[in-house]
C-alpha cells in the first residue's frame, strides 16, 4: 500500500536524503520546506535518482506559526495524495552569531526546532492514519560534552524564558548559539516522551533519533565562512576518524529506516542512535519538566 509521509527540512541535506530513501522505496514524501523553489530543486535530484518518484512540495517556514498552519491546511485541503501515516521532524537551525527572533518574536533556534514542529504535530496527529509514524530528530548533543565530543550542554529554562531572546541567560556568543541548539535537542526529546503515551492508543508510535556528527551538512551554514571550508574539507577524514560521525547517506537510510520498518513498528516513546536504542539523558526522562514544556508550548502557538 502506498503511503504519504512528511520530511521537513527535505530541500538539503539529511533531509532530502531522508526523502529519497522513503521515494525509492514507493512511498509519497511531501518535502516540507522553507523555500518552495529550493524544494523543488531537491525533487528534481530525487527524481534523477528514482524515476517515478511520488514526490510533492509543501512551502512550510517552521518560524512562523501562521505557514505552520497554512501548510497545514493546504496539506489537510487535499485529498487526492495516499493517505498520511509518517511525519519526520527534520528541519533544525544553529544559530551562532547572536539572539535571532522567529516571525513570532520568539527565539530563533526554540521556535524552529521545536515550536513549530509542536504545532505542526498538533495539527496534523488527529489525520495520520494507523499504523503511522512520527520522528523526531534530536542529537547526542542533549547529553553534554563527555557524550557528543565537546560539544557544550544544554541549558534548561522555564520555556517560556527559552522561547523570550529578552530573558536569554546565555548571551548571544557562538557558544552560546550551540548551547541553545544542544536545549532545542533536548527538547525534542521532552516531545517524544511526552507525545507517545498520548498517541499510544491511536496505533500512532513516536520516537526520537540521533544522525550523529554530519560534517556534509548544512547545519554550520550559520558558521564564518572560513570554519565552513575546514569544516566541509575535513569532512571524510571527521567520518572515518571519529566515533559517532557518519555520512549523511548513512544516517539519511538510518532515518528512513526508523520511519518505515517492519522491525520498529511495535516501538514508540524510544531514543535511536542509527538502528540502535539508545539511552537519553537522565534529564530527558524528568516528567514534570516535559509536561511543562507540552503545556507552555500550547500557550505559545495559542498566543499566535
Amino acid at each position: 500500500m502506498t503511503t504519504s509521509i512528511i520530511v521537513t527540512g527535505a530541500s538539503a541535506g539529511l533531509g532530502e536524503i531522508t526523502a529519497g530513501h522513503l521515494a525509492a522505496a514507493g512511498h509519497h514524501v511531501i518535502l516540507a520546506c522553507r523555500s518552495a523553489e529550493r524544494g523543488l530543486a531537491a525533487a528534481d535530484r530525487i527524481r534523477a535518482r528514482t524515476p517515478g518518484a511520488g514526490l510533492e512540495v509543501l512551502e512550510l517556514d517552521l518560524a512562523s506559526l501562521d505557514s505552520v498552519r497554512t501548510a497545514a491546511g493546504k496539506l489537510l485541503a487535499d485529498t487526492s495524495r495516499p493517505p498520511l501515516h509518517g511525519l519526520v521532524c527534520n528541519a533544525g537551525v544553529q544559530v551562532v552569531n547572536g539572539v535571532r527572533k522567529s516571525t513570532d518574536g520568539h527565539e530563533l533556534t526554540f521556535a524552529t526546532n521545536h515550536l513549530g514542529h509542536f504545532l505542526l504535530i498538533r495539527l496534523l496527529a488527529d489525520h495520520i492514519a494507523a499504523p503511522g509514524r512520527i520522528v523526531l530528530v534530536s542529537s547526542e548533543v542533549h547529553q553534554g560534552p563527555l557524550k557528543s565530543m565537546g560539544f557544550p550542554a544544554p541549558h534548561w529554562q522555564h520555556p517560556r524564558a527559552l522561547a523570550d531572546p529578552a530573558q536569554t541567560e546565555l548571551g548571544g556568543s557562538a557558544k552560546a548559539g550551540r548551547v541553545r541548539y544542544a536545549t532545542s535537542k533536548l527538547a525534542n526529546l521532552f516531545l517524544t516522551y511526552e507525545l507517545a503515551p498520548r498517541l499510544a492508543g491511536r496505533g500512532i508510535t513516536v520516537n526520537a533519533f540521533d544522525p550523529g556528527l554530519m560534517p556534509e551538512t548544512g547545519l554550520d551554514r550559520d558558521w564564518p565562512a572560513w570554519t565552513q571550508r575546514i569544516y566541509h574539507t575535513t569532512a571524510p577524514l571527521l567520518v572515518r576518524t571519529l566515533p559517532g560521525t557518519r555520512t549523511v547517506a548513512r544516517s539519511g537510510g538510518d532515518l528512513a529506516w526508523l520511519a518505515t520498518s517492519p522491525d520498529v513498528a511495535e516501538v514508540t516513546g524510544t531514543y535511536f542512535s542509527g538502528r540502535r536504542r539508545r539511552a537519553s539523558s537522565r534529564q530527558s526522562h524528568d516528567t514534570t519538566l516535559a509536561a511543562e514544556l507540552w503545556e507552555v508550548s500550547e500557550e505559545l502557538v495559542a498566543e499566535h
